[in-house]
Order: C-alpha cells, then structure tokens, then sequence
C-alpha cells in the first residue's frame, strides 16, 4: 500500500509505503477510489509565509485529503449494516459517540475526539484507510467515485443551510432569497442545495468557470466579485431583500463584513468559508439591524436525518449536473500537478480530484 506525504514544499511530495491495520471491531478497511481537494489546504498552499508556521495547515510529513469515497475491502467485527465491495463516502469527522454532545445527535461537536481524517490522520491521498463504520454512508453500486467524493463538501453547505433555518423556525424556506458570497466548491454546493430547497439565489464569483457552474446548479443571479460588481449586488440587494447570506470564501477576505451589510434587517447570516486570520466584524451593524448569525464547518443530524443521508441522495439523484463540477482527475502519483491545478483557477479547476 502507498500513500502520498506533504514535504517542507508543497510542490514537491514523497510517497510511502506502510501496512494498513486489520479493522478492528466497529471498523472497515477502505479502499480509496478518490479524494477531493479542499480549499481549506488550498489557502495554505498559495501563502508560502504559512507552510512551515507554528499551527500552519501545510506542514510536512502529512496525508490529506478528507473528501474521500471508495470501497469496502473488508469489514471488522460487528459489521453488518455494509457489505464487501460496497460503494461509500467518508464522513471524516471522528466521533466518540458517548460525551454529551454525542449523546445529543451532535456529534459534529464531540468533545473527545479531534480533528479530521486527513488531518488530524492520514487521509484520502491513500490507498486504503481503516475508518469507523459509521462514519461511511452508501451511495448507489453505479455512482461514480469522484461525485461520491462530493459529500463532503455538499454536506457542508447541508448542515450550513439546514443549522441557518433554525434560526427563523417559523419562516418558510421554500421561496426565500439567498446570496451566496463565493463560487469555489462550498459556494458552488450551497448554491445548489438553496436552489433544491426552493429559494432564489444569487452568487457572487471569480471566474468564468464559477459562473457558469453556479448557473447549472440554480442560480438566479450571478455577480463578479469585484469593486464595482460588489455596489451592484448591493443595490439589487436593497431593492430584492436577502433573507440568508452563505459566506463561503474564508482566507483573507472582507466577505464576513460584506454580508452583514447585504442581508435584510432581521435576516441571517451563515459563515461556512474557513479565515485565514481574525475577522472584524462591524458590530453595530448586527446590532442595529438585528441580524441571527450561524457558523458550522462540519455536518451531523439536524432533527432525526443525518446530513449525509440527504447528501448522498442528492448526488445520486442529481449525478449529471454535480459531475460537470469535476474538472480534473489525476491519479496518485500526479498528486502534485493536482494541487497545482487546484490552486490555479486559470487551469478552468473547480474540484479536482485525486484518484489513488
């Protein structure tokens, strides 16, 4: 088995052998089939100050990759709602299933166990994983790996917009405005999941390639984000009231602060995009036009049904539309022109996808 390693520079990766262990009880060995990459890695790989930083993203000796489907290669005692050659997608958020938050359904926010599969341990960037078994949903035995790769980040946007309706319990979603600040993978997801839910969207975006993805998924409205396109979405704001705002961009960039002054007084605003520094958020604003805030980065049950479950239906459902959104597929060895093309939206990338 090998598995591709993060080294002191990013363009350059090592691979390794080792031995994957035997899933133990609860536990089933994966075979990777595919492994997305997320812009969360991505904003530390374009900041050449944070490779090597104290708590950087991007440091050596790491396996990425949380974005991942593949393949049931063998299961572990107790076992028994999967099956052997089973398609699946990873849910990579470990869970201890018995602190209170656990005990509540919210496992997004388990108190014991840290981090994700891909970070916190060897991710997708290899070729087989031992993984909780209830941390693999099954997708249909047709569905392609690489769109199965995308409940990761559909169930992002899932949980984002089904955690921002409960703030306004008794408002129908069906037939509200959305605005979606970012056009990336998670912009592109939550574009779509707001248009499936029944509301009017519109999108701010970089590059071509985004906008048109936005508009095959359901958008209404599409504005570039620059300067002048911001005072436009603006203006369409004011005289079309916004009732959510999804900021999915993170990194450096003011959209926080774009959104409180977009969303209508009394409306809400979700933070999905993950900051590369403290944001300042103009407090008064809130304040004066009463605004509900949420932010979530992870996925887990909202009432009874688990986000996964919603996502993996999506994407069987909807698998032509959703695999427009795969630009790049490159095998294991290729990792690093993967993360290249990822990081450089002039290569037409939206999602690439890893293939081990």
């Amino acid at each position: 088995m090998r598995r591709a390693v993060t080294t002191e520079d990013p363009a350059r990766w090592e691979f390794e052998a080792y031995e994957a262990d035997p899933p133990g009880p609860g536990e089933v060995l994966l075979r990777v089939r595919a492994s997305g990459i997320c812009g969360s890695d991505l904003h530390s790989y374009r900041d050449e100050s944070r490779w090597l930083a104290p708590g950087a993203g991007w440091r050596p000796g790491r396996t990425p990759g949380h974005e991942v489907a593949g393949e049931v290669a063998a299961l572990g005692e107790g076992v028994s709602n999967l099956r052997e050659g089973q398609r699946v997608a990873l849910q990579p958020r470990p869970f201890c299933g018995v602190c209170t938050e656990c005990r509540a359904g919210k496992t997004e926010l388990c108190q014991v166990t840290p981090g994700l599969i891909g970070e916190a341990t060897p991710g997708g960037c290899s070729e087989y994983l031992v993984v909780p078994a209830p941390n693999l949903f099954p997708v249909d035995d047709d569905l392609d790996f690489s769109i199965a790769a995308l409940a990761e980040p559909l169930a992002v946007a899932v949980h984002g917009y089904r955690v921002a309706a409960q703030l306004d319990a008794s408002r129908p979603t069906y037939g509200e405005r959305v605005v979606v600040l970012g056009a990336g993978p998670i912009g592109l997801m939550s574009v779509f999941y707001a248009a499936q839910s029944g509301a009017e969207v519109a999108v701010t975006y970089r590059y071509p390639q985004q906008r048109d993805a936005a508009l095959r998924l359901g958008a209404a409205h599409t504005f570039e984000a620059d300067g002048a396109s911001e005072d436009a979405l603006r203006a369409w704001a004011r005289e079309h009231p916004v009732d959510l705002v999804m900021e999915t961009v993170g990194g450096a960039a003011e959209t926080p602060e774009v959104a409180t002054h977009v969303v209508r007084r009394g409306g809400r605003v979700l933070l999905l995009g993950v900051p590369a520094r403290q944001v300042t958020f103009p407090a008064q604003v809130i304040l004066t036009k009463q605004l509900r805030l949420a932010a979530t980065v992870f996925y887990g049950y909202v009432g009874f049904q688990h986000d996964y479950e919603i996502t993996t239906d999506l994407l069987n459902e909807h698998r032509e539309v959703l695999d427009t959104l795969i630009t790049h597929r490159v095998p294991l060895d290729d990792v690093a022109q993967g993360y290249a093309f990822a990081a450089d939206k002039g290569s037409g990338a939206i999602k690439v996808s890893i293939q081990p």
